[in-house]
């Protein structure tokens, strides 16, 4: 497993979480990563996408990689907001961030 193997296992999961009827309801016309970073010892994904050639760049995020893995642990979102170069990357941690916190509020609400 390398790189590049992991990157596109990224832009696929992100590709087909676009793709499901709740979110944008289709496969991206253009999708490319941009990005990289890591977080709590998984590495993740900057991704850029356009609904359609004409339409403006949009971000997400894939990712929660393992070093070897092509699995990610669940963290592929997109909030569907512009993609800017400049802040892309902090706008995918905060929401990796988001994912986690509402994870833990699911969690710590259950009662046992």
């Amino acid at each position: 497993m390398n790189y590049t193997e992991q990157m596109k296992a990224a832009i696929e999961s992100l590709s087909n979480w676009l793709a499901h009827p709740s979110e944008l309801g289709t496969k991206p016309s253009k999708i490319e990563c941009v990005d990289s970073f890591g977080l709590d010892e998984l590495k993740y994904y900057v991704i850029r996408y356009k609904k359609n050639p004409l339409e403006k760049w949009l971000v997400g995020v894939a990712g929660g990689y393992e070093e070897n893995s092509l699995d990610s642990t669940g963290y592929t979102f997109s909030e569907f907001k512009e993609y800017k170069e400049e802040t892309a990357k902090e706008e995918c941690i905060q929401m990796v961030n988001m994912i986690k916190d509402y994870w833990k509020a699911r969690a710590d609400s259950v009662k046992i």
